[in-house]
């Protein structure tokens, strides 16, 4: 089943074209590591998928529901605002830098969400919240502090977040470039355990040794445009496009 389809996306900042006609399609239970140089519109293609950017052209499909459409598509968006608000509900989305509540706790961030948007109540919050942070083992810093957090925690912390909405679908925006080195791994492997569980991701990653090992597909984009989609072996050791080449010579 499609989770997620986008067809022919466009957007533009000002003059600048960031996605260039992106069509994508991505299947329940499908991981999808898209990486790409720097600029080239990845972390622009997961905002307009949960609409932190409205699109300027093309169409976008949550679970079969039409839930965007700009341009000149020849169809318009007929599904109530209350659906397609309940469909993005089901997207969670992990950043680069943490955007933790610096005066809450860890356990007062993952309970904020399912409280204030879903309306739990809060006994259930605290014990979804404290299942979510076990299962990125953090259960033992529920009552601390955004600053006694080191960064693959407070990273961590950002996921058991996310998974306290459970999300059918999970977007990853190079959720370990702001961490150390030796902070990596820690993150990593919870993200390995969600696809050992079939939850359906996305990931923007310049980690390339982890795109090989998790995913189902690799998406190379460059300049606004997807230049490869395929399976990581073929992607890795049999790179069509030039460009793919120049990109895993500098980064492997």
């Amino acid at each position: 089943m499609s989770m997620i389809r986008m067809s022919n996306i466009h957007k533009y900042f000002g003059s600048l074209h960031v996605l260039k006609g992106v069509s994508l399609e991505v299947n329940k239970g499908e991981i999808v590591s898209i990486i790409g140089p720097s600029g080239s519109g990845k972390s622009t293609l997961l905002r307009c998928m949960n609409q932190l950017e409205k699109i300027d052209g093309g169409m976008l499909e949550i679970e079969g529901m039409l839930v965007e459409a700009a341009g000149d598509v020849g169809v318009k968006v007929t599904a109530a605002h209350q659906d397609i608000r309940a469909t993005y509900r089901k997207m969670g989305m992990v950043f680069q830098s943490f955007n933790l509540f610096p005066h809450m706790t860890a356990l007062g961030n993952v309970i904020e969400a399912p409280m204030v948007v879903n309306k739990m109540a809060k006994d259930a919050a605290v014990a979804s919240a404290e299942k979510q942070l076990e299962k990125v083992g953090l259960l033992e810093k529920k009552d601390a502090y955004p600053s006694k957090l080191s960064g693959g925690q407070k990273q961590r912390v950002a996921i058991a977040r996310a998974l306290a909405m459970n999300p059918e679908i999970m977007l990853f925006d190079e959720p370990t470039s702001a961490l150390d080195p030796e902070l990596v791994g820690e993150v990593l492997n919870v993200i390995k355990k969600l696809a050992q569980e079939h939850m359906t991701m996305l990931i923007v990653t310049h980690e390339m040794g982890f795109a090989r090992e998790i995913s189902d597909r690799v998406i190379f984009m460059d300049n606004g445009e997807i230049l490869e989609d395929c399976c990581p072996k073929e992607f890795f050791e049999n790179p069509r496009h030039p460009r793919i080449k120049t990109f895993l010579e500098k980064m492997l």
